[in-house]
């Protein structure tokens, strides 16, 4: 049976949901979309029926399968989605779980997301949503109307972001979580100030949702930007953030440390995403860290302040438009051991 209770980003980790590189397409997106969040370079790519390279989904499939069994062989209960033919749906691919569900505590809410092509995600997770009602998770549908385009009304509320505020609007990847009642978000291209609102009345009042605002004009999803490592410590991307910015957040009084520049690449390419997704880690307990197997000079500051990376090779999936972080969901951590901790 499953557990739903995660909420923070650091405890041990015991159960997860890793995501398949399966019929994964470029999303066909509104260009305004596009050219607001994807590299310059590759904008030709993100038009209707058009599938990922075959070579790079079969090795991030791989690269995935190999995730998962690292994890078990960690002692995680590792769940994989339901593969879905994407490319007769417009849709884009479920490798990456963190976008679409977030977990916090033992609810587990569906994020009304922005792009068209994800409107179909949930067919990825069904069975693994009953076994969440039948484990007694609350399972927090979104009561939102997809069918209405948040790009339709112009720029929104919040500045120069490309949605507008027609519907609400949230990834969930564009959140941290930070303890039992604590969320740090972000306003973004995918999320709107209407879907912070819709956040908060999902999670109640005894959740509180706070913001700060990376200096990125390309913002989507928070975590190339901060990665909590554990308590009190966390990496935060210098070229977009200030961690003068984080004052007054449940982050201030944290040791801040800037991650080191990522190394150049050029094979396979970044189609979604900048090179600083090697930011985007995840936390198996309070040791170790999955980290990408060339990203030595992460692993290196990671060594410093007493971590141990794990180095697994995972550009393909990079490739795919996420990486640690984005391709897992936690379903459970083990907040006892954190408090026995400390």
């Amino acid at each position: 049976m499953i557990v739903v209770d995660a909420c923070d980003e650091w405890s041990p980790l015991r159960e997860v949901v890793v995501g398949t590189a399966y019929g994964a397409m470029f999303p066909a997106e509104d260009p305004r979309m596009i050219e607001a969040t994807m590299p310059r370079e590759h904008w030709a790519e993100f038009r209707p029926g058009h599938p990922f390279p075959s070579r790079i989904v079969e090795a991030a499939e791989q690269e995935l399968q190999a995730l998962a069994e690292t994890l078990e062989s960690l002692g995680c209960v590792v769940h994989r989605p339901r593969r879905v033919p994407w490319s007769g749906l417009g849709g884009y691919c479920a490798a990456m779980p963190r976008d679409s569900l977030l977990v916090m505590g033992n609810r587990v809410v569906e994020a009304p997301m922005a792009w068209r092509s994800r409107r179909h995600e949930l067919l990825a997770y069904g069975a693994l949503l009953q076994q969440f009602r039948r484990s007694g998770a609350h399972w927090l549908p979104s009561g939102v109307d997809l069918a209405v385009d948040p790009l339709t009304s112009g720029p929104s509320r919040s500045g120069h972001w490309v949605i507008g505020e027609d519907r609400p609007a949230w990834d969930a990847a564009d959140f941290l979580r930070l303890g039992p009642r604590t969320i740090l978000g972000q306003l973004s291209h995918v999320t709107n100030r209407s879907g912070i609102a819709h956040l908060r009345s999902r999670l109640g009042p005894d959740t509180r949702v706070h913001l700060v605002q990376p200096d990125d004009p390309h913002a989507m999803h928070i975590d190339a930007t901060l990665c909590p490592l554990r308590e009190g410590l966390a990496l935060y991307n210098p070229e977009r953030l200030d961690p003068a910015q984080l004052g007054g957040s449940p982050m201030e009084g944290w040791e801040l440390v800037p991650a080191p520049l990522p190394a150049p690449r050029d094979s396979p390419p970044l189609y979604m995403t900048s090179a600083w997704v090697c930011m985007n880690l995840l936390v198996v307990d309070h040791q170790h860290v999955l980290t990408e197997a060339r990203d030595e000079k992460l692993q290196e500051l990671l060594v410093s302040y007493g971590m141990t990376p794990l180095a697994l090779p995972f550009r393909n999936v990079q490739a795919l438009g996420g990486s640690f972080h984005c391709a897992t969901l936690d379903l459970r951590r083990d907040r006892r051991s954190a408090e026995a901790r400390g």
